[in-house]
């Protein structure tokens, strides 16, 4: 009976396994436990700022034409996505080398960028000395002469008609300020900072490449509430446009001097000479039309040898 006890050794023992595998099971849960990263969901659509949904669908209309310009051929445009990114994430997905477009948007703050696909300049390059629409492996080669030319012809592009679609909203104006190759120089924000990425697929003879624009986040804080509210062009120049091609469009006034009823056998009794009276004394005001719709009240008067009126008072809806 004595053999069938345990010693306090084993006892001990026993106890301290316990004791360690309750510690393994609350260690397992806590691993199962993890911050979560808000930066997942910081994904927006442009549709929450028509104003930069606006300025990007008129850079893709105008970039459309200008790539046409250069590569002799119709490109297929279409928008892949806005985002919001951290610039260490957005330069931790460029490729080596990459062509990077950094330029200003005045009066916009910040250091803003355009990256086009390093696939894409070189179906440029083939495209524009008569070859096929097939891009090449880059990794590891650096730019010519001539392929750093042709960039800076499609950053040139870029920078233009993205100046003519922001004008359509804001008055700006675009100063470039270099041309960047590898993502690892680039020092125009912090790694945490935001920036609202705008992706454009470019299809050129069946192979693709991609354009990005990337603005920084607080770059546009100031005009939020303008790009918000902004659904089509707005500018001064549109505007007075507008009005003056509005001036010359021709209307018809006409003044009614007074109203009043006669049979059907009094009208086929009249002959030259007869006077029909109005019921409407020759000092009251008159009514005014603008294309039949009653506008105004008037005198009537005379300058000259013709005959005038004199306006009163403009005739409001419950009149």
């Amino acid at each position: 009976m004595a053999d069938e006890l345990l010693s306090q050794e084993e006892i001990n023992l026993l106890l301290q396994t316990l004791g360690k595998e309750e510690e393994k099971k609350v260690e397992v849960a806590e691993e199962r436990i993890r911050p979560l990263d808000l930066s997942l969901f910081e994904r927006i659509s442009a549709g929450r700022i028509p104003g930069l949904e606006l300025i990007f669908e008129r850079w893709i209309n105008g970039l459309r034409r200008a790539l046409t310009s250069i590569v002799a051929t119709i490109p297929t445009l279409f928008k892949e996505g806005v985002s919001i990114v951290r610039f260490g994430e957005l330069i931790a997905k460029l490729p080596v080398p990459s062509a990077i477009g950094l330029f200003n948007i005045e009066p916009l703050r910040g250091t803003c960028l355009i990256t086009i696909d390093p696939k894409l300049i070189y179906i440029v390059v083939s495209t524009v000395f008569g070859g096929g629409a097939k891009p090449y492996r880059i990794e590891g080669k650096d730019f010519t002469r001539i392929e750093l030319k042709l960039i800076q012809r499609l950053l040139n592009a870029c920078y233009q008609e993205l100046e003519i679609a922001w004008n359509t909203v804001l008055e700006v104006k675009i100063n470039p300020v270099g041309i960047e190759t590898n993502p690892a120089l680039l020092t125009i924000a912090r790694s945490r900072e935001k920036f609202i990425l705008f992706r454009l697929v470019v299809v050129i003879e069946g192979s693709e490449g991609i354009i990005q624009l990337a603005i920084p986040e607080h770059a546009i804080a100031p005009y939020r509430e303008i790009l918000k509210g902004t659904t089509e062009a707005k500018t001064r120049d549109v505007e007075q446009n507008l009005l003056k091609q509005l001036q010359k469009v021709p209307i018809n006034l006409e003044v009614v001097l007074g109203r009043t009823s006669i049979s059907f056998k009094e009208l086929l009794e009249l002959k030259a000479g007869d006077v029909i009276s109005l019921e409407k004394p020759l000092r009251e005001p008159v009514e005014v039309r603008v294309e039949g719709i009653p506008k105004f009240e008037a005198f009537l008067g005379q300058v000259g040898s013709k005959k005038a009126v004199k306006m009163h008072r403009v005739l409001k809806k419950e009149d």
